[in-house]
C-alpha cells in the first residue's frame, strides 16, 4: 500500500497570542511520524512524509501534496493544538478523494478518542497509544478491505455510523526492536527545523527520544501514549542513534526529548561512558526529576557533553506542589541546583503558573523562589488543563475555564483563570517574573558569554531583542 504520513499545520498561523516567540520558539521534527515511517516501510509498504507544519502549508498546499504520492493510507498526527490542521486536511482530503483511508494518531485522540470522532467526522480510524506494533496490523487489515479490522488492536474506527473500540494494545516492552527513526524522508534535520534555542547551542543541532514513560503522577500531565511505566532503548542503542545521526548529518548538539533521561542510572551512566569512551565530542541537553539526580551523575553527564539539564520546578509554592503531586521539595530543588552548578553544567527551571488554587500569595511564592535559586535558565508555562490529565477533570470547579477551543490550548495562552486572580494580573504576573529573572546583571552576563562562545549569536541575539519588547507590550 501506499502510505503517506502528515505533521499538521496550525489552523490559525501563529500558536501564542499573548506573546510574541517568533524567534524562540522551536519546531522538532516530529520523531513519532519518523519512527511510524520505518516501520511501515520495513513492513513492505511504500511511505512517504510531508511536514506542513515546518513548512507552513496551506490545507490546500498539503492536499495537494499528499496526493503528488497516490496515497491508498494517509496517517497524520496530532497534540491537542494542532488536532484542527488535522482537521482541515482531513476535511478536504476526504471532499476530493472519499476512497482514501484517513488515520489520526498521537496524544490528543489518544487522551478523548470518542469525543475526537464525534467533533471530527472526517477520520477514518485513530491509532489509541503507541503506533508502531498498531499501524502494522491495521494496514495489514486495511490491505484485506478491513476484514480484520476488529482484531486490530488498539483503534477506534467508525462502521454503521457508529464509533468501534477495539482491545487495548499493551505498550512496546523492547524499544530496541523499533527500526531507527527514517531520517532519510526529511528534506533535512537541519532546516527548516529549529531546536529550542535555550535548549541548545548549534546550529548542527537536532532532537532524541531515547525512553519512554513516566511513573511520575503529575496531575498536569497526560500519560496516555507512553504510559506510566518507564522504559528505554539500551544504551548501546542511544549510542547506535547518535553514530548515525553525526556521520550521515554533521549533529554535533543534541536536545533529549524524554521526560526523565535519568530514570535509569544505571543506563545513563552507561550512556555517559560510551559518548566518552567513543569520544563523540558532542554537546547534549535533557530532562531530569530533582530528586534522581545524584553529584556523581552529574559529574559523569558534564564529562560526557551535557551541557544543560531541565528540571520540572513548576512552582515555589509548597502549597501548589503538592496539588501537583509532583512530589518533591523545595530544599530537593535548592540542593539538586547547587550539585548541578558545581557539575558545571547549566540549568532551566520550568514553572507552571495559574494552577488550581493558585492565589496572589502563592505566584509571589514561586517569584521568590524562583529569583533564591541559582538558575541559569527560567521558562514558564500557564496550566493548560489539556483532555485526558488529571487537573482536567472538574477544573470549572476551581476557577474559569477560558477557551475549550482545543487550538489555543497551548500552555503559553491563558486557557483557565483560578478563582480570585484576573487574566489581566495573570499576564502582568509572568511579565514581571520574567523580566526579575532575565534582567539581572548576573544572568545578563552569563548569556552573553553565551553568545560569544556558541555559533548561535544571530538567532540567540534576534530572540533576547524581540523577548524584551513583548515584555514592554
Amino acid at each position: 500500500m501506499n502510505v503517506c504520513l502528515v505533521n499538521p499545520h496550525l489552523v490559525s498561523g501563529k500558536l501564542y497570542e499573548e506573546w510574541d516567540l517568533s524567534e524562540v520558539d522551536s519546531i522538532s521534527p516530529p520523531l513519532g511520524l519518523l519512527y511510524l515511517a520505518a516501520v511501515i516501510r520495513k513492513s513492505g509498504h511504500n511511505v512517504s512524509f510531508i511536514d506542513a507544519l515546518a513548512y507552513n502549508l496551506s490545507v490546500q498546499d498539503a492536499v495537494n501534496k499528499i496526493l503528488e504520492f497516490s496515497p491508498d493510507v494517509v496517517g497524520l498526527t496530532a497534540t491537542t493544538p494542532i488536532i484542527p490542521g488535522a482537521a482541515d486536511i482531513a476535511k478536504v482530503l476526504k471532499a476530493q478523494h472519499p476512497e482514501i483511508k484517513i488515520i489520526i494518531g498521537g496524544p490528543h485522540v489518544t487522551a478523548i478518542p470518542e469525543e475526537t470522532f464525534q467533533v471530527i467526522p472526517h477520520f477514518d480510524i485513530g491509532v489509541i497509544g503507541e503506533g508502531e506494533a498498531t499501524i502494522v496490523d491495521l494496514l495489514e487489515s486495511l490491505s484485506q478491505n478491513n476484514e480484520t479490522l476488529r482484531d486490530v488492536r488498539g483503534i477506534i474506527y467508525r462502521e454503521n455510523g457508529k464509533v468501534v473500540f477495539t482491545e487495548k494494545r499493551p505498550l512496546i516492552e523492547d524499544l530496541d526492536s523499533i527500526p531507527m527513526i527514517a531520517w532519510d524522508l526529511l528534506p533535512s534535520i537541519i532546516n527548516p527545523y529549529r531546536m529550542s534555542i535555550v535548549g541548545t547551542i548549534s546550529d548542527k543541532s537536532t532532537a532524541l527520544v531515547t525512553s519512554r514513560g513516566c511513573p511520575a503522577k503529575c496531575t498536569f500531565c497526560d500519560t496516555k501514549v507512553y504510559g506510566t511505566k518507564y522504559r528505554w532503548h539500551s544504551a548501546e542503542n542511544v549510542a547506535k542513534m547518535v553514530e548515525y545521526l553525526i556521520e550521515h548529518y554533521g549533529i554535533k548538539d543534541f536536545l533529549i526529548y524524554d521526560s526523565n533521561f535519568v530514570a535509569n542510572r544505571k543506563r545513563l551512566m552507561d550512556i555517559c561512558n560510551i559518548f566518552i569512551k567513543e569520544n563523540y565530542n558532542i554537546t547534549w541537553s535533557c530532562s531530569a526529576r530533582v530528586n534522581l539526580v545524584k553529584p556523581d551523575m552529574l559529574k559523569l553527564m558534564k564529562k560526557a557533553g551535557c551541557w544543560q539539564i531541565a528540571y520540572g520546578i513548576e512552582s515555589g509554592s509548597p502549597q501548589i506542589l503538592e496539588v501537583m503531586k509532583k512530589n518533591i521539595t523545595l530544599e530537593q530543588v535548592k540542593q539538586t541546583l547547587r550539585w548541578t552548578k558545581e557539575a558545571g553544567i547549566m540549568s532551566r527551571g520550568n514553572f507552571i503558573f495559574g494552577y488550581i488554587g493558585e492565589t496572589k500569595e502563592t505566584l509571589q511564592e514561586s517569584l521568590d523562589f524562583l529569583l533564591e535559586i541559582d538558575l541559569d535558565y527560567f521558562q514558564q508555562a500557564f496550566l493548560t488543563p489539556f483532555p485526558g490529565s488529571e487537573v482536567s477533570q472538574g477544573i470549572s470547579e476551581y476557577g474559569e475555564v477560558v477557551t475549550s477551543d482545543w487550538g489555543k490550548m497551548n500552555n503559553v495562552d491563558i486557557s483557565f483563570i483560578p478563582h480570585g486572580l484576573s487574566k489581566e494580573e495573570m499576564v502582568k504576573f509572568s511579565k514581571k517574573a520574567f523580566r526579575s529573572f532575565y534582567l539581572r546583571p548576573k544572568v545578563i552576563w552569563t548569556h552573553l558569554k553565551l553568545i560569544i562562545k556558541y555559533p548561535m549569536i544571530r538567532r540567540y541575539s534576534k530572540a533576547f531583542s524581540t523577548f524584551i519588547k513583548t515584555l514592554a507590550r
